[in-house]
């Protein structure tokens, strides 16, 4: 009769075993869905903030530049000082090649982020401008 017993209670503790690895299997997936449905959403955020256009990028450097040099000028003329600087001083030629804004290829790593495994290639980077 112990054998028997020994049988049944091996055989419930399987079943709850399998049963908890179920459930497990089931909170991952959902664990999983819901880091893939937060990558959709910092997907989206960055689709509407971010822009990695090398001319707008330009664009935006010189504009800044020619504010700042402009702020600097007329500040040199009230104190009545030399002005030493050009406007190449107030430009950053690397600030268009520094831009990582892909915004899908962010999305491709955080979807491999939630499975545990991401995958990575070298690639030379796109030249700007």
């Amino acid at each position: 009769m112990g054998g028997f017993l020994r049988i049944i209670f091996c055989f419930i503790v399987f079943l709850l075993d399998g049963c908890a690895a179920e459930k497990a299997s089931v909170y991952h997936a959902r664990e999983i869905a819901a880091c893939h449905n937060s990558c959709m959403q910092q997907l989206k955020i960055c689709q509407q903030v971010c822009h990695n256009n090398c001319s707008e990028c330009s664009q935006s450097n010189n504009f800044n530049a020619k504010k700042n040099y402009n702020v600097y000028v007329n500040e040199t003329y009230i104190r009545g000082g030399t002005i030493a600087r050009n406007l190449n001083s107030y430009s950053d030629p690397l600030k268009c090649k520094k831009l990582t804004c892909d915004c899908r290829a962010d999305l491709t790593i955080c979807r491999q982020a939630c499975n545990g495994q991401i995958k990575k290639r070298l690639q030379v980077a796109p030249l700007c401008c």
